[in-house]
């Protein structure tokens, strides 16, 4: 649990969630060669490329959902990003409230409700991880759930999405009879 403490210490720091694949690249080798990390792990497994499958397949496959609480590495993150609460209310407004009961992942969603008969499949993640989030929605519907979909896209102040990239995410949700949204809480 250290190196995969020492690792999502290190992504906060670098935003992880909003850095490009190229720079995830990076250091996924720099983290398989650091003594840290790769040098612990050295015993069991013996080559660097094992060592970087293990960081990318493992611990950080599991960072986003360990920033909303998922997961048995979620107590290793510092600073937790929003509650699905906190995002479903930014998302909708205050009156529609998350249901946890019927949380999933792959991607992470639950249902939300404000009031009777008014309720929807809330998903949420990072902007790279919209495809996902469409695909999903477009299975469910093409599988016969007639359940509306939010999908709730997350950005930080820090680095916010340009204003060219939402407006194509809010084209590709009416392409595709989707809601989404853009919210500021990671």
């Amino acid at each position: 649990m250290k190196i995969v403490k020492l690792l999502y210490d290190e992504a906060e720091a670098m935003g992880w969630l909003y850095l490009p694949d190229s720079e995830r690249t990076a250091s996924y080798n720099r983290w398989a060669d650091d003594p840290r990390v790769g040098g612990r792990m050295a015993l069991f497994l013996k080559t660097t490329q094992q060592r970087r499958v293990w960081i990318k397949d493992g611990p950080m496959k599991e960072y986003a959902r360990a920033i909303y609480g998922v997961g048995k590495y979620a107590p290793l993150i510092e600073r937790p990003g929003a509650a699905v609460s906190t995002l479903v209310s930014k998302a909708l407004g205050p009156e529609w409230e998350a249901d946890l009961s019927t949380r999933q992942i792959k991607p992470l969603r639950v249902l939300a409700h404000a009031g009777e008969g008014r309720g929807t499949r809330f998903t949420w993640g990072p902007a790279k991880d919209l495809k996902h989030l469409v695909w999903a929605a477009l299975r469910a519907q093409a599988g016969g759930d007639a359940t509306p979909w939010t999908l709730c896209v997350v950005s930080s102040f820090v680095q916010p999405l340009p204003l060219e990239e939402k407006q194509e995410h809010l084209r590709i949700g009416e392409r595709c009879g989707l809601q989404i949204v853009h919210v500021v809480g990671a």
